[in-house]
């Protein structure tokens, strides 16, 4: 089983170790919005466990902690849709360290942003099965803690959570989960992944991993918990109760209040000196976590239309969610629009889409800028779509219809075109005449 601790050895020297004392507010301002270096706070706060942030914040970091090889995310990520691996149970881990609720106040809880509604977790991982055709979820969803044993449980209307409480609200019987904080890369990039409701995130994190992922059961209940987490809370989301919460989303605007449903913990279970995953709202890491999963999505599509992708960026300055860059060897000039379709298609939140030869990269801005200096022209290369579904974390748009105006940009050479004058020179190197 997979620990943080191991992650953190394998990390090495990137880590960067503090082991002063601090207050909860002064955390999040060092943990740093743009910051990609891994902090590992080793006594955060008096009487409080260790702390970690910006464990994901890059690709490459994470291939290395799966040790997949560099630029092999991507591959992983897409075969392991077509060979999900079904778990396994065992025992040991967390199971073997169970508390009651108080557990609770020794965990590192942090308030990020003084408009949010209080103190979150952001690294939760919520397991709940339908009561209806037995499908597992685990999906990624942040909790307000209202103190004591009670959280407030942030649910996007139509997801497979979300579907899965409104069938146990019209039983009214309570929803019985499983909440996983501090895990490891293959089962939190699974549950941040969009997957067929029919396909387990618990399958597709065992085949991220390339192997069977371990799970044990809480006493009286169906329902598999991954063994592989820091924390485990043993809990039922109330379909009676409710609580305001807001919070500040990866843009770093703050969200407006909603009711959303209320979670009691009936047991805290830990790892022995368990670390607290925290991850900073509109980070570095939020952003990867959220973000990646959706550009496989893109990519696959385009793939799967014959479109030569050399990469694919949902950019930082959107969120890591509503812009995407992509570069492409392209066959005829009227391939960029079908890609701007195509974008728009896999990925329905995108509100912008530009279009790059395979010479620009994509997740650089200077060079997209320098694409759109020397490369635009013909006003029939941009396109301009109206009253389109897109994202409420696009405060343009209309919040209560969700409608927005996109638009997609080509910034790619006409096929023929002698690229001689748009390629930028190339310091010469040393020996060369």
């Amino acid at each position: 089983m997979v620990r943080i601790r191991e992650y953190v050895s394998k990390l090495g020297e990137e880590v960067s170790l503090d082991s002063g004392k601090h207050s909860e507010s002064s955390i999040p301002r060092m943990i740093g919005e743009k910051d990609p270096r891994t902090i590992l706070f080793e006594k955060p706060v008096e009487g409080k466990d260790p702390l970690i942030a910006n464990l994901y914040s890059t690709r490459e970091k994470v291939e290395r902690l799966m040790e997949i090889g560099e630029g092999r995310l991507f591959e992983q990520m897409i075969r392991a849709k077509r060979n999900l691996v079904k778990p396994v149970e065992k025992s040991g881990g967390w199971m073997e360290n169970v508390s009651e609720p108080d557990r609770i106040s020794k965990i590192p809880l942090l308030k990020y942003y003084e408009e949010d509604a209080g103190e979150y977790i952001t690294s939760s991982i919520i397991v709940a099965r339908d009561p209806e055709n037995g499908f597992v979820n685990m999906s990624v969803h942040r909790l307000l803690h209202l103190g004591s044993n009670r959280f407030v449980v942030r649910m996007v209307e139509g997801r497979h959570l979300h579907q899965i409480f409104m069938k146990h609200k019209a039983a009214r019987k309570d929803l019985k989960v499983a909440v996983l904080i501090g895990t490891p890369a293959h089962i939190i990039l699974s549950a941040s992944t969009q997957l067929p409701k029919e396909v387990s995130e618990i399958e597709y994190a065992g085949a991220l991993s390339g192997k069977p992922l371990q799970v044990s059961y809480f006493d009286g209940c169906d329902l598999p918990v991954p063994l592989e987490a820091e924390y485990v809370f043993e809990g039922s989301i109330s379909t009676d109760l409710t609580a305001s919460e807001w919070m500040t989303d990866i843009l770093c605007l703050p969200d407006k209040p909603r009711d959303q449903p209320v979670m009691e913990v009936k047991k805290v279970y830990c790892s022995d000196n368990p670390i607290y995953h925290a991850i900073l709202p509109g980070g570095l890491e939020h952003k990867f976590l959220m973000g990646y999963p959706a550009e496989v999505k893109i990519r696959e599509r385009l793939v799967e239309n014959d479109v030569n992708v050399r990469d694919i960026w949902l950019s930082s300055g959107s969120g890591g969610w509503l812009h995407c860059f992509v570069s492409i060897s392209k066959k005829n000039d009227e391939e960029p629009r079908k890609v701007i379709s195509l974008v728009m298609e896999a990925h329905p939140s995108v509100k912008g889409v530009v279009v790059v030869d395979d010479d620009i990269n994509p997740r650089n801005y200077g060079d997209v800028d320098f694409a759109l200096a020397t490369r635009f022209q013909d006003k029939a290369k941009f396109c301009f779509f109206e009253k389109m579904r897109g994202s409420s974390l696009d405060p343009s748009s209309d919040q209560e219809k969700l409608l927005t105006s996109k638009w997609g940009l080509d910034l790619t050479l006409p096929v023929g075109t002698d690229k001689k004058r748009f390629l930028r020179s190339r310091i010469k190197l040393e020996n060369k005449p």
